[in-house]
């Protein structure tokens, strides 16, 4: 086994950006008046989440595709 492990989303950004969405769904619902206005960034974000962690899935199976061949080259 290797000792990889997937990069995460630092915890002082996690907070910042969970601190942000409140304030813009706050807004939204106080001031706009809209909630779609603010359940659309939330969307937003979520997929890009998932978009960045489908990225990083990729990397990993690509470093492992290559892990193995060079260990295949080597005759191990």
């Amino acid at each position: 086994m290797t000792d990889w492990s997937p990069p995460s989303i630092p915890r002082n950004w996690l907070i910042a950006i969970v601190v942000f969405y409140i304030l813009l769904l706050a807004y939204s619902l106080l001031i706009a008046g809209q909630l779609l206005l603010g359940v659309l960034p939330g969307f937003v974000l979520v997929f890009l989440y998932f978009l960045w962690r489908g990225m990083v899935a990729v990397e990993a199976i690509a470093d492992a595709q290559q892990r193995m061949a060079t260990l295949r080259e080597e005759g191990r």
